[in-house]
């Protein structure tokens, strides 16, 4: 093996430190809201760093889903964000498909139209959105929040890029055996495309959890709330639905973590798919 120089080993382990550190102030928070959401109500009141409970126990999830009822919320977040997810993905694959076809009348037109969004952000056109769902009859519906950011310049932008990268011999092999388009895109794009895919699900399902805005803008109606509301509701409010009891630090630190295992569970299944579709059309041959 070769010798490292000092200068590059110096360069390596301050690297390393530094590293370290980062990850550090990302770790430890969401170790102490893992350690509090396992206290009992008394002790998570201390105003300390916790890494471990001293007395381990589940008393902030019991009040969560039984006092607080946070499994509503719960259920309409997962609704959203699976349904909103899929429709995203396929829509913007779609449209990253006919992008890249080589003869397309106005092509140039579209992919400027398409373009054009990705710097307007979402709070400039709030009012706009709010009066086509209101036209629509979909305020107060879930149904308003699947359908906000259904597509995005980026996703569509990186799932062209991606399918620039599969060779049009295979596409030129599945039209001589008599494939029409859509049998194409689903049975040889598509499934090549995993990568991307996997990628625009990743940071549509993690922009959909979390969504709040869209939420607050749309929805009125307690039954209907996602998780992000209702989890800002329990951090700021001091009392539980019912109104008979406090709520506990132990019981906020629950609905964060519940909040987060999702993201962590898609993101461990998907990663391998992950930076292979980000660092799609960074490189050209």
């Amino acid at each position: 093996m070769k010798r490292q120089s000092p200068e590059r080993a110096a360069f390596v382990a301050l690297n390393t430190l530094f590293l370290i550190l980062l990850a550090s102030t990302m770790i430890i928070p969401f170790v102490n809201v893992l350690a509090v959401s396992l206290t009992t109500d008394l002790e998570s009141y201390e105003n300390l760093v916790k890494l471990y409970p001293r007395h381990p126990s589940i008393e902030g999830y019991i009040t969560l889903f039984m006092r607080v009822n946070i499994l509503r919320p719960l259920v309409n977040n997962t609704i959203v964000t699976v349904i909103g997810t899929f429709a995203h993905v396929l829509l913007c694959a779609m449209a990253g498909y006919v992008l890249v076809r080589e003869r397309f009348p106005g092509k140039a037109i579209i992919v400027l139209l398409v373009t054009l969004p990705m710097m307007v952000p979402f709070e400039m056109i709030m009012l706009p959105v709010y009066v086509t769902m209101k036209f629509l009859g979909l305020i107060d519906t879930l149904l308003s929040l699947i359908l906000t950011g259904v597509v995005s310049t980026f996703s569509i932008v990186l799932m062209k890029n991606y399918f620039e990268s599969i060779p049009t011999s295979l596409e030129e092999s599945a039209f001589i055996d008599g494939a029409n388009e859509f049998r194409i895109f689903f049975s040889v794009f598509m499934p090549l495309a995993l990568p991307g895919l996997a990628t625009i699900a990743i940071f549509d399902f993690v922009g959909r959890w979390n969504q709040f805005l869209p939420a607050v803008l749309f929805i009125n109606s307690p039954q209907k709330y996602t998780l992000q509301v209702a989890l800002r509701s329990l951090v700021v409010s001091q009392e539980t639905s019912d109104s008979t009891q406090q709520v506990a630090n132990n019981t906020r630190m629950a609905g964060i973590v519940v909040s987060v295992i999702p993201l962590v569970l898609v993101y461990v299944f998907a990663q391998r798919y992950f930076i292979r579709g980000v660092m799609v059309g960074a490189v050209k041959e």
